[in-house]
């Protein structure tokens, strides 16, 4: 079941208000930050003196071992402090329920702690290095300063970005990374090209290890400010995504006075790799306007873009306002509208018949409207197999009992697995009548029921293109199909909705002529069976839905080749088949 950008979450799911315990211990209590405050403190002054002595080291070569060694005897202080922060941090949270704002607090510090840590040891590793050079002034002929500058400036900002919950302090913090590594990339180049010159390669090597050590100290830094806006937000965003949401807020009439008065209702991240979010301002903003933000991989991100605004302009309403686009980089983020409701599947699955029906007259009327508003008669052929075959890989490495070899029973030989995908290859040269505008992932849960029950929203847009609509409408049946659900009476409803989805596209087939559909609909939900199996850890389940899946392509391949290709036609395919 794939994640999506409008599953809508309850007002509750994701409040900051409080953090409920399962066992209902009681009202959640606040924390005691200054005993951490102090030790926190500690740390960063030890960072910022042991930084200090290797910029110290980096021009006095007479000090070097004397400071290298002091550096490391005070390692295992900064070792201790850290563990004494971490101890407070994790009782807090294990002894009592505490409230949400504080147990984010807590983890925020146990980041940051375990990244000063590092820095430290960073500090150890540059002084160890410094002692291997011959030359006493290599290694500050590479303008160290703005490195120690940069991160000097970093390290003061961590207290009151952190205690005081401050964007802005956090957001340059985070900033320091990029600085440090663009100061990393000109000493490289410089270092490099100084290789080519004969004479101290050794010192070079040794020099280009000092600056990456300096440059490392840049990813934590990172860490920390991205745990620190963990604490003001309350969810895991990483810079990029937070500045991609800030631009896409910015671009959009989306009226947000400051960053920090968001609330996040979950965050879930695609099987694409997307992350998304649903945000709105604070409670206590009257009114405020929920919208979903999504983020991912540029090309997948655009598709979707142009899908939303393609659909929009053939079915106002049908899909989600698209209020702003972000590129950056090899990344590109939309702020959406958010579609209140429930999704299909969540209607089929505990819905009333009579809310299911409701939910699927109004899904076939919006889908008979854009299926005749997009139509072109053109033939095309939708490569059920050949999408099999791709997906192949995925589906053995979840299911490697799939794989079963060709087997001899007397002199009837049974070919294995994959020789059958094989085999069934010559069924994609079965062609649909005509073309038209199609989801692409059709799955149930990417369809939004709005609360009066008769306004459908398609959301997941991005696989939208011209093709077959047998395609969507496999897909959406075999949705159904793979819920891992036992009870008889939930199974009977996913069975009751499909097969009245499935006598509707029979109708429509009749309606256009296309002769062609059951032996279609019979590949794609073949292909959608298996392929889906690749989502599916139920190892029942997933060995039902492949026996189904093969069991079709052998059926079409013996119809196929008794009555021929074309005869396909008289192909039936029996509702018994998505009763599972």
């Amino acid at each position: 079941m794939s994640t999506t950008e409008n599953r809508p979450p309850s007002r509750d799911a994701g409040s900051r208000a409080t953090e409920t315990p399962a066992n209902g211990a009681g009202a959640p209590s606040r924390v005691d930050v200054s005993a951490l405050r102090d030790n926190l403190h500690l740390m960063v002054l030890e960072a910022r003196r042991q930084l200090s002595e290797c910029r110290s080291m980096m021009h006095e070569r007479a000090e070097v071992r004397t400071a290298a060694g002091s550096l490391a005897s005070r390692d295992d202080y900064v070792d201790h402090l850290k563990s004494v922060i971490e101890n407070h941090c994790f009782e807090a949270l294990a002894s009592r329920v505490v409230a949400r704002p504080d147990a984010d607090l807590l983890r925020a510090v146990t980041v940051t702690a375990s990244n000063l840590e590092r820095i430290a040891d960073f500090a150890v590793n540059i002084a160890d290095q410094l002692q291997q050079l011959e030359d006493d002034t290599l290694a500050g002929s590479y303008e160290p300063a703005p490195f120690f500058s940069a991160v000097e400036a970093a390290l003061t900002r961590i207290e009151k970005a952190l205690f005081e919950r401050n964007m802005p302090e956090a957001l340059q913090i985070c900033r320091s990374e990029a600085e440090l590594d663009e100061l990393y990339g000109r000493v490289y180049r410089r270092i490099i090209a100084d290789l080519d010159v004969p004479g101290r390669p050794k010192d070079l090597v040794t020099t280009l290890f000092v600056y990456r050590y300096l440059e490392r100290i840049g990813d934590s830094l990172l860490n920390i400010g991205e745990a620190i806006i963990f604490a003001v937000i309350g969810e895991k965003l990483k810079i990029g995504e937070f500045q991609a949401l800030r631009d896409s807020l910015e671009q959009s009439d989306v009226d947000v006075p400051d960053m920090s008065e968001l609330e996040f209702e979950g965050i879930w991240e695609t099987k694409s790799g997307s992350r998304i979010a649903a945000i709105h301002p604070a409670s206590s903003v009257p009114d405020g306007k929920w919208v979903i933000f999504k983020e991912g991989a540029a090309t997948k991100v655009t598709e979707e873009r142009d899908a939303l605004l393609q659909w929009a302009g053939l079915a106002p309403g049908i899909p989600p306002r698209v209020y702003s686009y972000h590129r950056h980089g090899d990344k590109a983020s939309l702020l959406l509208e958010y579609l209140y409701g429930d999704t299909f599947q969540k209607i089929a699955l505990v819905g009333t018949p009579a809310a299911a029906d409701r939910a699927l007259v109004a899904l076939v009327t919006a889908l008979r409207g854009i299926w005749a508003d997009t139509r072109q008669d053109e033939v095309v052929r939708p490569h059920f197999v050949s999408q099999l075959q791709k997906r192949l890989g995925s589906v053995l490495t979840l299911h490697p009992e799939f794989a079963t070899a060709a087997t001899t029973l007397g002199s009837v030989r049974h070919p294995g697995f994959e020789q059958i995908v094989e085999d069934a290859a010559v069924l994609d040269d079965l062609e649909a009548p005509f073309s038209v505008l199609i989801h692409g992932d059709f799955n149930a849960d990417n369809i939004i029921v709005e609360p009066d029950g008769e306004t459908i929203h398609l959301i997941d847009l991005h696989r939208s293109r011209r093709y077959d609509y047998v395609q969507d409408v496999s897909v959406f049946l075999v949705s159904n199909v793979r819920v891992p659900e036992t009870d008889p009476q939930v199974r009977h409803r996913l069975e009751r909705v499909s097969l009245a989805f499935w006598q509707w596209a029979r109708e429509f087939a009749d309606e256009t002529g296309d002769e062609m559909f059951a032996a279609r609909l019979g590949l794609g939900i073949a292909r959608s069976l298996l392929t889906s199996t690749r989502f599916v850890v139920d190892r029942r389940l997933s060995r039902e839905m492949c026996l189904r899946g093969i069991y079709l392509l052998r059926q079409l391949l013996a119809h196929r080749e008794q009555h021929g290709s074309d005869g396909l036609k008289s192909f039936e395919l029996s509702h018994d088949i998505l009763r599972f």
